[in-house]
């Protein structure tokens, strides 16, 4: 199993301490974990937080292949502001060295030898220009068995031409309750969610998956593989939160590695709400895994 993860790796700031992060590269540190060939990629600044983020790349185990490296642009930081329920909001430095990835034909050439089984993006990674362009590049020239998209809402940081794009190249739509909301009112106007769901999918017939995350309440799974739209909603949350950040992501890699090795849709999901569950449950969005997080 093998997984192109594109897009930003920051440094996450709460409460003044720094944590390695970016949906793109929690995802990529997780699915390594879960024995998931993991590759990044990104764009970091040739300065000491680049250094760090470079040495917990390695720490981790991700493969840096396609992680480039900036002269001119500093390595990106998010502020994050936690709410009495460990909600975070984040915000997010412009004109950081993610948002100038850069893509070419040699770039593509590598990517296809390596016959990745999916390739990930969210659209916090096309808030730089170079870097959406980088993406449609790549989407465009290699091909992948799964694409499977995030979208992460961050204000002021998408419009609706960056999302139409992204669910026009997803197989798998990975979207909490809130920014299906905001997505649906965006396209479809005002509907319930299995309206928005058949109306997504009837929009764009290349995605067969949707999954809809609900912080607590676990996730609802929408499919049609089957040819008709098959739903399941799952529940898994037994630990109390302590920081949310990055839970998101390891839902979708618990999912991602379930779902690459065979299970289906609903049974992935189960993983990814136990992963998500027990990142919730930590400091930080790449915390270690204990005993029982790995028997489950």
């Amino acid at each position: 199993m093998s997984v192109l993860c594109f897009g930003e790796l920051l440094w996450d700031i709460i409460d003044g301490k720094e944590y390695i992060g970016g949906a793109p590269y929690n995802v990529a540190a997780h699915n390594k974990k879960l024995g998931v060939a993991s590759y990044m990629y990104t764009r970091v600044g040739n300065d000491d937080l680049g250094i760090k983020a470079l040495a917990e790349v390695k720490r981790h185990k991700v493969n840096a292949e396609f992680v480039q490296i900036d002269s001119i642009h500093q390595t990106g930081t998010a502020c994050v502001q936690l709410d009495d329920n460990a909600v975070p909001t984040f915000t997010l430095t412009k004109n950081t060295a993610y948002d100038f990835i850069e893509a070419s034909p040699e770039l593509c050439s590598a990517i296809s030898e390596k016959n990745f089984d999916l390739f990930y993006f969210g659209t916090v990674s096309q808030k730089g220009a170079v870097s959406e362009a980088s993406l449609h590049y790549i989407l465009e020239n290699c091909s992948f068995k799964e694409v499977f998209c995030d979208i992460n809402i961050r204000k002021p940081f998408y419009t609706k031409e960056i999302i139409e794009y992204s669910l026009s190249k997803a197989t798998i739509l990975k979207i909490n309750d809130g920014e299906l909301i905001l997505i649906s009112k965006m396209f479809f106007g005002d509907m319930n969610e299995e309206e928005a769901i058949s109306a997504l999918f009837n929009s764009y017939n290349n995605i067969h998956t949707v999954l809809i995350t609900k912080g607590p309440d676990g996730c609802t799974v929408y499919s049609k593989k089957s040819g008709s739209v098959l739903s399941k909603s799952l529940n898994y949350c037994v630990s109390p939160a302590v920081d949310t950040v990055g839970a998101g992501d390891a839902f979708s890699a618990g999912f991602i590695y379930s779902y690459l090795n065979g299970d289906d849709i609903f049974e992935a999901s189960r993983i990814g709400n136990i992963m998500g569950d027990y990142v919730a449950s930590q400091k930080g969005a790449i915390p270690e895994y204990d005993a029982k997080l790995l028997i489950q």
